[in-house]
């Protein structure tokens, strides 16, 4: 059973305990990312996560990381585009700790202005270590050419340039801004009693977080997209992504989005690695993905393939949509989809992080929870019309994007039919 409470303090609180197992996943997460940094921040909220892994006024760095690690636990953290989480996975008998650990790490970090200097270069390194792993990068400039103008195109990383110029003040501004009770959810899942962690939370969550001006952009303006942009790299394969705009995050098309996006580039059965990679053999990696988000979203399609091999790839990408979108699918592909999907789901759901993660992100989404019933007459739900109905506003009158990164074709780009 689900509980969700707010404290005094403005902290809501999402609690799930899980019969029989020996693990707890808990997780700290802020409904603020890289999409709410003004351009002088770029790269603030995952310096900031960063930085508050450096020292706190109880805890060492060293100590932060000792304390974890001696028990055999997990103690990490991520920043996306809409969301920042920490958390830390642990047998059940280190509650306490993992409870405490996180309530320090958010309200005692010192921010060290000579922790920062030295953080500045390991950001650095990983962002020049990001730029030389072409499958990831390519997503970052595909990113940055479908949403033109929208805060959301920005790199999580930010630039060489603005993680050079941080300051402890102006990082300071923006965790002061962004980090407050307002924004947070503290989530549990996995073996604990409701009551002891409720305890516990009181406990080292009583003060709350400083209260400071909460920061918040203007609302964007429509995104546009460039449909065309390759980017120059002495590399033995061109790496790809294609695609249009998709649905937001709370679409009540988005069970069929899931389908379509597993039909055609979501497993080893689905339609484009069986074309791309078994078919043809163009390919060792070629998937669909789509990014969601609460004002918008996009629909993607990954690829890399030697550079003579390129414009067949897109051909049959492209050829692979079309067929989706003029003929549908069968009923076998539609009822293969759910059961895949279903299975997915329950092997993901043995893991507490994943559990703790999606009571997060649905709590942040929708304000309430999914149980895991809910979500399979969710996905059985989905009919034939429901699936035609979100193929055609995906691909009726689109001209997909293309983004490349490696050695520039000898064709020409404009003698492409992109259009779906």
């Amino acid at each position: 059973m689900v509980t969700k409470y707010v404290q005094e303090n403005g902290l809501r609180v999402i609690l799930e305990p899980v019969d029989n197992v020996a693990s707890i996943s808990v997780g700290l997460w802020l409904t603020r990312g890289s999409r709410d940094e003004m351009e002088e921040q770029y790269g603030y909220a995952h310096f900031v996560e960063h930085m508050l892994f450096k020292g706190t006024e109880k805890y060492t760095a060293q100590e932060l990381a000792r304390i974890v690690d001696r028990v055999g636990g997990q103690h990490n953290a991520a920043t996306n585009r809409e969301y920042t989480c920490y958390y830390i996975n642990v047998i059940f008998e280190h509650l306490e700790m993992a409870v405490e650990i996180l309530a320090d790490m958010y309200l005692g970090s010192l921010l060290d202005p000579v922790e920062l200097e030295k953080e500045k270069n390991v950001i650095i390194e990983e962002i020049k270590m990001y730029e030389d792993t072409p499958d990831e990068f390519i997503h970052d400039l595909f990113m940055e050419n479908m949403l033109i103008g929208h805060p959301l195109s920005h790199s999580i990383l930010g630039s060489v340039e603005s993680i050079g110029a941080t300051t402890s003040e102006t990082l300071r501004n923006f965790y002061s801004s962004h980090y407050q009770n307002e924004n947070a959810v503290f989530v549990i899942a996995g073996n604990f009693e409701t009551d002891h962690a409720r305890k516990l939370i009181d406990t080292y969550f009583k003060k709350g977080a400083a209260k400071g001006v909460i920061s918040k952009l203007s609302s964007p303006s429509s995104p546009e997209r460039l449909l065309l942009k390759h980017s120059e790299r002495d590399l033995e394969q061109v790496h790809f992504c294609m695609g249009a705009e998709g649905l937001k995050r709370a679409d009540d098309d988005r069970w069929g989005l899931y389908i379509l996006s597993t039909i055609l580039g979501g497993s080893m059965s689905s339609r484009l690695f069986q074309k791309i990679r078994e078919d043809e053999g163009l390919s060792y990696s070629v998937y669909t993905f789509h990014s969601s988000f609460s004002d918008t979203g996009i629909f993607g399609i990954y690829c890399a393939t030697a550079p003579e091999n390129y414009r067949r790839a897109i051909e049959l990408t492209v050829e692979e949509c079309r067929k989706i979108l003029k003929n549908g699918v069968s009923s076998e592909e539609l009822q293969d989809a759910k059961t895949f999907m279903k299975g997915n789901l329950a092997l993901s759901f043995e893991s507490m992080e994943v559990r703790m993660g999606q009571l997060a992100k649905n709590e942040m989404t929708f304000g309430r929870q999914f149980a895991f019933e809910e979500i399979i007459r969710l996905i059985d739900g989905v009919t034939m019309d429901d699936f035609n109905r979100t193929a055609s506003r995906l691909f009726t009158d689109t001209t997909f994007s293309l983004v490349s990164l490696g050695r520039k074709p000898k064709w020409k780009y404009k003698d492409l039919d992109l259009h779906i």
